[in-house]
């Protein structure tokens, strides 16, 4: 059977866009399910071709064989099937491809801030990087992160990040931008029921004396120094020495002393106090 080997993927991103080629799904792998639309070419029998959904039961009719059962076979099975089904009487040696046009039996959730979140349809090769381009591209305020929640059983909606750590679901965390870049090993195979939640990008804010105290996007592996840079740097009345932290956990505030290397926090408020004189 003839296939086509590439496509083009379009990966929005802020300020532009990526093409890369990418590989089709490997349909022979792909599971068919109830509501799946397939479509079936018997080579040199034009008459015969046929794009059907697959039934609630698992079934398609085909011309000449009847019903046949679809739903748990993968797009090679049912080819076979088919194939010995038409050549019991029908046509001498038939050719069968079928494809699968629209995956509708297996689907995953896409939340947050992407353009476009929903339920989108998967199969088995599908990859982080591919549902994401189908959901339109992170959104200007995305944060580094995306995760992926896996739920031991399936749900009929998207799972929130709060709720899976409650019904400890598995949790995967990968970085967008290694994603976006094209490395393989951070484009996780995406599999049947995957919430994919983009969260808002954290922030952080630097008071007293600081040049431009305020609020700004807190980025990977950000220090108390680097912070205070952001913010311009430190005034001629800052106290370093004193720089404080102020963090809330668990609805609870605190304060502590921090050293210049410390690593900051989502929601973390850095303060550094004027000097004695």
């Amino acid at each position: 059977m003839y296939r086509s080997l590439f496509c083009f993927l379009t990966i929005i991103v802020i300020g532009g866009f990526f093409i890369i080629p990418c590989p089709l799904t490997a349909q022979g792998d792909y599971i068919i399910g109830p509501e799946d639309v397939i479509e079936i070419i018997v080579w040199d029998h034009d008459d015969l071709r046929r794009t059907l959904p697959v039934t609630l039961e698992g079934k398609i009719s085909f011309p000449l064989i009847g019903e046949v059962m679809a739903s748990g076979k993968t797009t090679q099975q049912l080819e076979k099937d088919i194939a010995r089904l038409l050549g019991d009487g029908y046509i001498v040696h038939p050719q069968v491809s079928v494809t699968v046009r629209e995956y509708k039996s297996r689907y995953v959730f896409v939340m947050g801030e992407v353009n476009n979140p929903g339920t989108y349809p998967v199969s088995k090769e599908n990859t982080l990087l591919f549902i994401l381009s189908q959901a339109g591209g992170a959104t200007r305020d995305a944060g580094e992160e995306v995760v992926i929640i896996r739920p031991k059983n399936r749900s009929p909606r998207g799972i929130t990040l709060e709720e899976a750590k409650l019904k400890r679901e598995e949790i995967i965390k990968v970085n967008l931008k290694d994603v976006l870049s094209g490395d393989i090993k951070h484009n996780v195979i995406i599999r049947e029921g995957d919430s994919i939640v983009v969260p808002k990008m954290s922030y952080f804010f630097v008071m007293g004396e600081i040049r431009k105290p305020g609020k700004y996007n807190l980025d990977r592996g950000t220090t108390v120094l680097m912070a205070i840079s952001i913010g311009g740097g430190l005034t001629q009345k800052a106290a370093p020495s004193r720089t404080k932290i102020i963090r809330e956990e668990g609805g609870e505030r605190t304060d502590f002393k921090v050293k210049m290397g410390t690593l900051i926090q989502p929601g973390d408020t850095i303060v550094v106090p004027e000097r004695f004189f």
